[in-house]
C-alpha cells in the first residue's frame, strides 16, 4: 500500500472510530481548540446569577467589550467565549467564559486558564462589571469613568 493510501484508510478508520480528539486536531493546530480551557474548568472561577441565560451573555459581552479584551472565539448557543489579549498576561493567553443554564432565572459563570493570573484578572473584572450593571454592586469611581 502507498502511503497516501494509508494515510486515507487511517483518517477513514478513525474518524468512522469516533474519536473526539481527531475531530479536534485542526482546531488545535490552528489554535483555535477550546479542549485545554474545558479541561481547565475543574479549577474555574465561578459565579451564579439569578439572571436569565441571554441577559448574563449579554452582559458579559458588553463587560468584555467595554474592557478591550479581544474575543478571539464566541458562540451563544454553545455558550463560551474565549479571550485573548489581557493586560499582565502573555498576549496569546486564552481564557474561557462558560455559561451554564442551570435553570431558567439562574446562570453559573465559569471562568477558566492555562494561567491563573489571567483568569483572575477576568474573573474580578467581569464579576465586578456585571455585578454593577445587574445592580448588585454600586458603581466604584474606576468603573465610572
Amino acid at each position: 500500500m502507498r502511503l497516501w493510501q494509508r494515510f486515507v484508510v487511517m483518517v477513514m478508520v478513525m474518524g468512522l472510530g469516533g474519536c473526539a480528539t481527531f475531530w479536534d486536531l485542526p482546531k488545535t493546530i490552528w489554535g483555535s481548540s477550546t479542549r485545554a480551557l474545558e479541561e481547565a474548568r475543574s479549577n474555574a472561577t465561578t459565579k451564579t446569577y439569578d439572571k436569565g441565560y441571554w441577559d448574563c451573555f449579554g452582559t458579559a459581552l458588553e463587560v468584555v467589550k467595554k474592557k478591550s479584551y479581544v474575543i478571539f472565539e464566541k458562540d451563544e448557543v454553545r455558550g463560551f467565549m474565549v479571550l485573548m489579549g489581557i493586560p499582565g498576561a502573555v498576549n496569546t493567553t486564552e481564557v474561557g467564559i462558560f455559561f451554564v443554564e442551570l435553570n431558567d432565572r439562574q446562570v453559573r459563570i465559569e471562568i477558566s486558564s492555562l494561567s491563573s493570573n489571567a483568569k483572575r484578572i477576568v474573573a474580578k473584572n467581569l464579576f465586578q462589571g456585571m455585578d454593577i450593571i445587574f445592580g448588585l454592586s454600586p458603581p466604584d469611581k474606576e468603573a465610572v469613568k
